[in-house]
């Protein structure tokens, strides 16, 4: 009699387990390809289908704010890849809300075995050939902090999935706790007092910048960020910013490839950074750059483009600016190419 194998699920703290696929963009090792990046790895029910196809069309439009924080989207369903390509194609003809059509720049993994779908417990009693909106958040040292299951009727919410990764990495570079509702900005949680001593102190020290409600209920105040003073350092395809030790904290990257396109890549390494404008700094570096060597460039990154819309001083880096203007509207290029620089 044959003894049935069980596998158990992966848990918060485990290592994402190893797999190799093909995807949309091509063959994944996974999660090697991916060391030193967070990752939003998710499962969709089927291709074709309703919500998924509005997760899609919201994860897309969302996508280089996730590259901001340093995180890669990686999908997956037991779809085919040829059924994956084929309702990536018919997405980008959808004007979904009438907000303009977008392109899907993430690889969808193809698992018509169910083999790693299986092995990240993606398949559940409602259905035992489509799974489930299984949600994991992998660090950059390919360690699961996170793990979220939504029903099949229910699709995500893209604001949350963004600030699990951003709290995830408050916790990291802060050693703090984040409380209810919180987003980047708010005040933070210390840790509970281990001793009658600590908790003592811990009241004794409240002041402005702690708030004791009680011994074991401590809020942090965040510190207000003064202006910094940007001190870009550049090479002939790279910005970036560094800290007082040395360590990079924001980058873009505009490297050329044989392809005849350049690449573009804005990433904030630091999280205290985010929503302080770094990135637009970064793209106003580029684009000075781009001026002063006589260059020009033809741009499909939708954040880029709108960026350049917002300061048409520095049209004289596009080749055609109203062109680019245009397909900022239409959330086009989400992939963040462009051709290579022309004189």
């Amino acid at each position: 009699m044959e003894q049935e194998v069980c596998t158990r699920m992966p848990m918060i703290g485990d290592p994402a387990p190893e797999f190799r696929c093909i995807t949309t963009k091509g063959k994944v090792n996974f999660p090697g390809d991916y060391k030193g990046k967070w990752v939003l790895f998710f499962s969709h029910p089927a291709d074709f289908t309703p919500v998924c196809t509005t997760e899609f069309i919201a994860l897309a439009k969302r996508y280089n704010e996730f590259k901001e924080i340093n995180t890669e989207l990686l999908g997956l369903s037991i779809d085919s890849l040829h059924s994956h390509l084929a309702w990536v194609k018919n997405i980008s003809g959808i004007n979904w809300k009438g907000e303009g059509t977008v392109e899907i720049p993430f690889p969808i993994v193809a698992d018509i075995s169910m083999k790693v779908a299986n092995m990240y417990g993606m398949l559940q009693t409602v259905a035992k050939t489509q799974t489930i909106r299984a949600v994991f958040i992998i660090d950059p040292d390919s360690i699961i902090r996170a793990i979220l299951y939504y029903p099949m009727s229910t699709g995500r919410n893209i604001d949350e999935l963004k600030r699990v990764i951003l709290s995830l990495q408050k916790h990291d570079a802060d050693n703090v706790s984040t409380p209810a509702d919180w987003t980047p900005g708010d005040d933070v949680l210390m840790g509970s007092p281990l001793t009658l001593e600590a908790a003592e102190e811990r009241v004794k020290d409240a002041g402005d910048d702690v708030i004791a409600y009680e011994w074991y209920l401590t809020a942090k105040k965040e510190k207000k960020v003064e202006p910094m003073e940007l001190d870009f350092k550049e090479i002939k395809d790279k910005i970036w910013l560094e800290s007082e030790d040395g360590k990079t904290i924001a980058y873009i990257d505009f490297p050329e490839f044989e392809t005849g396109k350049v690449e573009v890549t804005h990433t904030i390494v630091d999280p205290s950074l985010q929503g302080k404008g770094i990135a637009g700094e970064l793209t106003k570096k580029m684009a000075q750059k781009l001026i002063a060597e006589g260059k020009k460039a033809e741009l499909t990154c939708s954040y880029a483009v709108k960026w350049f819309a917002k300061h048409r001083e520095y049209e004289a880096a596009l080749i055609n600016p109203e062109a680019e203007y245009e397909k900022a509207g239409s959330q086009q290029g989400m992939a963040c190419g462009i051709p290579k620089h022309k004189k």
